[in-house]
Parts: structure tokens; sequence; C-alpha cells
């Protein structure tokens, strides 16, 4: 390429006219200025010789033409030390008719071409970040916009960068961590890779999507293991990197920056000091940032290049951002997924209990009506079986009917479990998250101050084979018992624990109220018989059910806590 000229000669133009003859002499001519295309011109015709090359198909042509009386034009590049060198010959019929001659005009094209090729340079960037960027809308996953940003960078239709690395940030914005890479790592490599590449002649569109179809073949191993390996803190403010972050700048690194040893140490794992350092940061919100070099070829970094590395970079941190909370967002769907479908399970599990709770307390007021007369009846009968001779008449009678009183009597013990027990679904569960829905269900919208819950650490994982339905019908029974004693639940804490053998759910009075595991333990036991407190008594026939029970113990502080305990699954202990 020409170096850069003036605006004068921009506008002036230089051109040289001169009368050619059939046999190349030249001859009449004279040039705006004395100097064409870098070339002093003076009066010598040989000083414009060189500028017409004679053995060029398309000079002969319109030379050739214009000797024939046809007008004619040839467009030709010269190649000389310090760049090409765009030529215009314009050949016209000689005006005098003198024959064998033509009237010439030569026009120096440079500065349009140069113009035409920096034009046509932005257009194709232009459309590499358009094609990039259609493929970044084409997914959220990080993985696979970290590919398509280095194949942006080190792809022959993209920025032709040789080697591409991917650093970024963690959550807490406190160091860089290597996540991706992609580039040769010896010349052969890049030779096989290149050779390929050229023989397909793919555009940076299809380089895309064949990189995205065959991903989990295609990795650069070597590179991937060196970005790997690094982890950059972002306290480390002589790190060139980390300068170019805190600057908010882009920076092309050269020997004379590499002046501490976090950047050496960088350089010979790179194995170059000349890289393109360009931050990702979008939204005032550091991303990560992304380095490209050009070990393979040698090719300098020029300042065009970083500028368009930039405005790539600017593309590729906004991906970045968005894909982070686009994944943000998908765990915050999924926890609160979770939590309504654990709330929607609360709710059928709460009405199920209560179901159960109505049937059962209604079957035990049957049965406890069933028993009252029928007690009277089996005493009447077994006190006169006692007195009467054995030869007596109603003997065998009362004999009949002590009999059947028993049978009654087993009945209704059964029907009492039965009810209870019969629809029962048994399950494995972790006794900590069995409590901890079982307290869940006792808040109401009203109040939702519930005991604070603690779990002792090898309790955390102990599973209980139960019915969750029974079991959460036993504890808001209990609960709602120990609520009633301690005037609210705010004023008790619970705790998990286990014995090897056994879960155990602990409840305690705070220091508001010391005396609450002796009070509830007396309560309960009272309350077993009385009507209106069937509900601890199913909860205590639940317990009995799966091998566990109720009673009070002293802990650690030698204090009175209540323990209900259930039997762990056979394989835990």
């Amino acid at each position: 390429m020409l170096p850069a000229q003036t605006d004068q000669t921009r506008i002036t133009r230089p051109g040289i006219f001169f009368r050619l003859g059939s046999n190349w002499r030249i001859s009449n001519f004279r040039c705006q200025g004395d100097n064409f295309a870098g070339r002093l011109i003076g009066s010598d015709p040989d000083d414009i010789r060189p500028l017409i090359p004679s053995d060029s198909i398309e000079v002969r042509g319109a030379v050739g033409a214009a000797l024939d009386g046809v007008p004619s034009m040839a467009r030709y590049v010269l190649y000389r030390e310090f760049g090409e060198v765009h030529c215009e010959l314009h050949c016209y019929p000689c005006p005098d008719h003198i024959k064998n001659e033509v009237a010439c005009f030569l026009l120096d094209r440079t500065a349009e071409a140069d113009s035409a090729a920096r034009l046509e340079h932005k257009i194709y960037i232009l459309d590499i970040i358009n094609q990039v960027i259609k493929a970044f809308a084409e997914t959220r996953n990080l993985s696979d916009i970290l590919r398509i940003i280095l194949l942006g960078v080190t792809a022959g239709p993209g920025l032709a960068f040789n080697r591409g690395f991917v650093l970024l940030s963690n959550e807490s914005r406190t160091q860089l961590w290597g996540c991706l890479a992609t580039g040769p790592s010896t010349p052969e490599e890049a030779g096989i890779i290149w050779r390929d590449l050229a023989r397909r002649k793919l555009s940076l569109e299809e380089t895309l999507r064949l990189y995205k179809s065959t991903s989990s073949n295609v990795e650069d191993i070597h590179v991937n293991r060196l970005v790997a390996s690094l982890k950059i803190p972002l306290t480390d403010d002589d790190n060139f990197i980390i300068r170019a972050i805190k600057e908010g700048r882009s920076r092309i690194t050269t020997s004379d920056s590499i002046d501490c040893e976090s950047s050496h140490r960088l350089v010979e794992r790179f194995g170059t000091d000349s890289m393109a350092v360009v931050p990702l940061i979008s939204h005032d919100k550091l991303q990560g940032v992304l380095l490209a070099d050009n070990l393979i070829t040698q090719k300098p970094i020029s300042q065009s290049d970083l500028n368009v590395l930039e405005i790539f970079a600017k593309y590729a941190a906004d991906a970045i951002e968005n894909s982070r909370l686009y994944g943000k967002l998908e765990q915050q769907v999924c926890r609160l997924k979770e939590a309504n479908e654990k709330i929607i399970q609360s709710r059928e599990n709460l009405v199920k209990a209560e179901k159960l709770s109505s049937v059962a307390k209604m079957a035990l007021e049957v049965a406890h009506e069933i028993r009252n007369p029928l007690t009277v009846i089996g005493g009447y009968a077994n006190s006169s079986l006692k007195k009467l001779p054995s030869d007596d008449k109603s003997l065998n009678v009362l004999k009949i009917i002590s009999r059947q009183v028993s049978r009654i009597e087993h009945a209704l013990d059964r029907f009492s479990s039965v009810v209870t027990l019969s629809e029962k679904k048994e399950g494995r569960f972790p006794l900590v998250g069995l409590v901890k829905d079982a307290l869940g269900m006792l808040a109401s919208p009203t109040s939702t101050e519930l005991p604070a819950l603690q779990a002792d650490a090898k309790a955390q994982q102990v599973r209980i084979l139960i019915d969750q339905g029974l079991f959460y019908q036993a504890m808001m029974a209990i609960l709602r018992k120990a609520s009633q004693i301690a005037g609210g639940l705010q004023d008790l804490l619970v705790r998990v624990g286990d014995n090897g053998q056994s879960g155990l759910i602990y409840i305690m009075g705070t220091d508001k109220y010391p005396n609450f595991a002796e009070d509830f333990y007396r309560l309960f036991r009272e309350s077993k018989g009385d009507l209106k407190s069937q509900d601890t008594a199913v909860a205590l026939e639940i317990l009995q059910h799966y091998g566990g029970g109720i009673g009070v113990s002293t802990n650690e502080k030698n204090k009175l806590q209540v323990y209900i305990e259930l039997p762990l699954c056979a394989e835990e202990r």
C-alpha cells in the first residue's frame, strides 16, 4: 500500500500527457508537477518509460485500439519499493492524424484505490460483526458464546489473528480465570489447519456453523491447557492485563511494557510479548478480558487491528453479560418452580393430614362411646363368672358374653389404628426436611413466626421410613399442643439429632419459658384419654406404630427437653 498522501496531492491528481508511437517511442510529454506516484519526473522520456509497461496485456490492448481509431483505457498496478501504484492510462487516436501514433494521458489513481480498499475493509469488518451478532442471538449458552468469540477473532474469514484467549471474571470480581482458547501451537499444526480451511473456502457464518456442529470434537488442547492454568487476581496492578482493565482501555503489549515478575511469567507461558489486550466491559461491569496474538506468523498487530478488536469486544462483552444474566434468571425460575411445587405438596399434605385427623377423631369418639357400655357389660359378665358355681345354667351364656365383649374391644383397638394408618404411603425421607415442612405448614398468613430450627451435622442426612402425611399429622398435633402451652411457637426451639439408632426431634422452651418441657409432658400425658385432645392420642398412636415414642430428657446444659423418637432406616443404623 502507498504511504498516506497529502491533501494537496489528492486534490491535484497529477497526470502526464505524452504521445506514444507504435514502436513505443515516447514524445511530446509534459507532467503536471515534478513528481508522479513518488517518482521524480524530469525532461527525459526515460523518466516515464517505467510507468508504461509494454508487456502488459491491458496497456497493449488500449494502445492498439487507439491506433485503430477507437479511444480506450487501461488500468494496471505497478509494484514499487514503497508499495503499489494504481495507474489509469487513457489512449486516443492522434488529433492531427499522425499515423502509428496515439495521444495518451496517464493518471495516478492510487489514492482512490486506497480509499476503496479502506471502504471495502470497513464493509468486511461490519459484515464480520453482523455475522457474529447473529450467532450470539441464536444462543444463551456461555460456552457457545465464548467459542463464537474466539472463532470470530481467529478464523480466516474473521479477524484472522493466530490465537485467541478469553479470561472471565468471577462473580465477586476479585480475579480473572482462564476459560477458553483457540489457535495452533506450532507452525506445522497451523499449516494443517489453514490449508484445510483454505480448501473449504468457508464464509465466517459457515465456519461458525461448522464448528458449532463439531464443537465436541474440536479441541485446541495446548492453548486450552495454557488458559486453564491462568488465575490472575485483580489486585495485581503491575500485571499488564490488570493494568489494561484498571485503565479501562485496550493496549498492544511490547517488550517494554513487560516490567514486572507476574507479566514476565505470563509472557513465558504465552510464548510472545506482542499481544492485543482488550477488556470485556458491558454496562460498566467487568466481564473478563480478550487476548489475541500472531505467534505463528509474527505479523505485527496494528492500531487498526486493535480498534476493530475493541468494536468486536463490545458486542462480545454484552453477549457474555446476557448469558450470565440468563443463567441467573434460569436458576431463579428453577428455585421458584421448586418452591411452588413444594408449597402445592405442602398444601396437599396439610389437607390430607387434616382429613386424617378429622376421621381419626370421629373414629375414636365412636370407639369411646361403644367402649363405655361395653366395659360395663364385660365387667358384669366377668364378675358373675367368678361368683357363679360351675353347674350354673347361666355360666355358658356369661362366657359367650365375656368372649364377645373381648372380641369387640380388640376390634375397636384395631379399628382405631386402621382408620389412621390404613392408607399410608411409606417412603424413606430426610428427617430434617420433614420437620422443616411440618413447621412450614403451621405458618399462617397473619403470623409467620416459627420456632428456630437447628440440626446436628450428622443428622443432616439421616432418613426415616414413614408416611409423610402421617408424620405431618403427628408433628402438627404435638407442635400445636406445644404452642398452646408456650403461648406461641416463637418461644420454642426445635433441634434434630440422632443417636445412631433413632432420629430425634427435640423441643424446648426459650429462656422466657424454662419449664416448658416439664409442663408439656405432664399435660400431654394427662390429656391422652381426654376426648377434647384426641389429636395427641392419634399422634402417639402414629409414633408407636413406627416404633417411636415421646419422652423427656436433659441436654448438655442439664435443661429438660421434650424428645420425639423415630427409628432410622435400617441401612443407616
